[in-house]
């Protein structure tokens, strides 16, 4: 009976280790998403100076549920100020709070009246952005190993220790 305890224990711990390392395999994931809507966007401004509700649609994609949202609130409210609209976004739990206040307000920024002022919110939110994605990167690289060594070896430990 010990012995069976003493290896869901440590396949408990092994598997802690590995769902922090795919946590943050995700966060890497979304954040080179994020990335690739900001890229899309500032192509349409720069290069088809494309309006709002095209750039939008340019940067979501399929997958981007948070621009997704976002048209659908323009197209239910095309009055709303860029405030009011860009306000409780479903962000999800893998954005940290100063990556979701650069999206806002780079979305902010899409609602100037001119493509240089747009472009402008965009190169800014990139150059962050590029500081992001690098940091999520080698943390990844450095914590995402190191939470699956430290899941496994937590659950030798505990696997010797109830044997």
């Amino acid at each position: 009976m010990n012995g069976l305890l003493a290896l869901a224990a440590a396949g408990g711990c092994a598997a802690l280790g590995m769902r922090a390392s795919r946590r943050l395999a995700r966060r890497c994931a979304l954040l080179t998403a994020w990335d690739g809507a900001l890229v899309r966007m500032e192509g349409a401004v720069t290069h088809s100076g494309a309006g709002l509700m095209a750039v939008l649609k340019q940067g979501a994609g399929e997958e981007n549920a948070v621009l997704r949202e976002l048209i659908r609130r323009m197209e239910a409210s095309p009055a709303a100020s860029p405030e009011a609209l860009t306000e409780g976004l479903p962000w999800g739990e893998l954005l940290a709070p100063e990556e979701r206040e650069t999206l806002a307000a780079c979305l902010r920024g899409l609602f100037c009246p001119t493509l240089t002022q747009q472009a402008q919110a965009l190169s800014a939110a990139r150059d962050q952005w590029a500081v992001y994605l690098y940091r999520c990167r080698e943390k990844r690289e450095q914590d995402g190993k190191l939470y699956v060594s430290l899941g496994w070896l937590g659950g030798a430990a505990a696997f010797i220790l109830l044997c």
